[in-house]
């Protein structure tokens, strides 16, 4: 295929990122936007040997599940991928995201189900970052596959309180005098913005390409006009690549961090915390990891800052947390004295080196269950560590997902030495109208 080449095409399946797949002449073109059964013309606007990606430029036959997004920025910003269908079908999609990269990355037989629902379809993000427009001074949103910026006015999936936000900053960004950061030049002060919403707070954070922000005065004024519980910081990052914040922060205002407290622990947390976005969800997906960790001897790997070992050890008979950054072990032990919990120990090391150990030193005790929890970044498990799994042959694992190929991968791994078998593979909608998809996996000794 060509690229600018127009053709028509049925759409027949679904890509991981929640496009519509087709097939013309045996070569896989993907078309955003799309829904299976659909026959649309397409423009195509990339092609390689391997695949095409086209443009929808009419649709002949329509789903019956497609409606009209409410988002006045959908298809231009590239947060979104399922406002063009109904939230039930957008489920379906999901599901069937999962149920492929299961089936086909992870040769596994098993069944996914329905994803358990969102309450809120829509305004259940508490965390947004924003990047600034060079060219207009505004705030906006990347376009999909891009760094153009779209100005936005608000977005559908935040809290109500970032619309008054975004008027805010807006508002600041067109009397101040700072100047704006360009990608191509390098050059320019201001960044983007951060904002966490939690709690009736607002934490604010402003990245800056340099140490000192003009106009702060105004800034202070502005929104604290808007916002009774309020914290300001600046965020100092001179990186010019993909990364948003760098660990250099400057309190400049009001609060520092929110007061948290959640299944039984006390935390608190900021813009450079992790906090999954969709608080109803986390608290259905930790409790169903609380259910599967009860009374029995947890470890878990790439703890990170500590919070869910913290949590778990208030229903499970003792926890061990692995974390290989010396600073996040640090805050998890500084969690742990905070909440006066006996029956946790943070343990800073590679989990390929530290999980074989343990799990060693476990097995020479009197017999446990033990129960591993697995909540790896998007690129999944080090296979080092699975090896180590293996090898120790724990109890049972408890698998958090926030990517199903590389969960497929992972449990494809897992599996294939029979040792183990499938509990149950519940997915989460974590982020309605969204691609992605959290999942809870969990494994048992045969």
């Amino acid at each position: 295929m060509q690229k600018n080449e127009k053709v028509k095409l049925e759409i027949q399946n679904y890509g991981c990122n929640g496009e519509g797949v087709a097939k013309f002449n045996g070569e896989t073109v993907f078309v955003p936007y799309s829904l299976v059964g659909e026959n649309v013309d397409v423009n195509i606007i990339k092609a390689n040997s391997k695949f095409a990606i086209g443009k929808i430029e009419n649709i002949e036959k329509q789903n019956v599940e497609r409606c009209i997004a409410p988002c006045p920025y959908y298809t231009k910003c590239g947060g979104c991928q399922l406002q063009h269908t109904n939230y039930e079908n957008g489920l379906k999609i999901k599901q069937q995201i999962l149920q492929n990269a299961i089936t086909n990355i992870g040769k596994i037989d098993y069944i996914i189900p329905k994803l358990i629902e969102s309450e809120n379809m829509y305004q259940y993000r508490n965390k947004i970052a924003m990047p600034i427009n060079p060219k207009t001074r505004k705030l906006g949103m990347y376009r999909l596959n891009s760094h153009s910026i779209v100005d936005i006015e608000n977005c559908l999936l935040q809290k109500p309180n970032i619309k008054i936000l975004i008027e805010t900053i807006n508002q600041y960004l067109s009397q101040s005098k700072n100047t704006i950061y360009d990608e191509t030049t390098k050059k320019g002060l201001l960044k983007s913005i951060v904002a966490r919403d939690i709690n009736n707070t607002m934490l604010v954070t402003v990245v800056i390409n340099g140490n000192e922000l003009k106009d702060v005065e105004l800034l202070i004024k502005l929104l604290s006009q808007k916002f009774d519980k309020l914290g300001i910081s600046l965020n100092i990052n001179r990186l010019n690549n993909n990364v948003i914040m760098t660990n250099e922060f400057k309190h400049i205002y009001g609060l520092c961090e929110i007061d948290m407290y959640d299944f039984g622990i006390k935390y608190t947390i900021n813009n450079a915390s992790f906090l999954q976005v969709n608080d109803d969800i986390k608290k259905l997906m930790y409790q169903k990891i609380f259910e599967e960790t009860k009374n029995d001897v947890v470890i878990d790997a790439y703890s990170g800052a500590g919070l869910l070992s913290a949590m778990i050890s208030t229903h499970a008979k003792q926890v061990f947390g692995i974390e290989i950054v010396p600073q996040a072990t640090e805050l998890a032990n500084q969690l742990k004295a905070k909440n006066n919990i006996k029956n946790l120990i943070n343990i800073n090391g590679d989990c390929a080196v530290e999980l074989p150990n343990l799990l060693d030193k476990l097995k020479n005790k009197e017999s446990n269950n033990i129960t591993i929890v697995l909540d790896p970044p998007r690129k999944g498990c080090d296979k080092k560590v699975l090896d180590a799994i293996l090898l120790s042959s724990p109890t049972k694992i408890v698998y958090m997902s926030c990517d199903p190929s590389t969960l497929a991968r992972d449990l494809h791994i897992l599996l294939e030495t029979d040792k183990y078998k499938i509990k149950y593979i519940q997915p989460y909608d974590m982020f309605p109208q969204t691609k992605h998809i959290e999942t809870i996996a969990v494994i048992e000794k045969r």
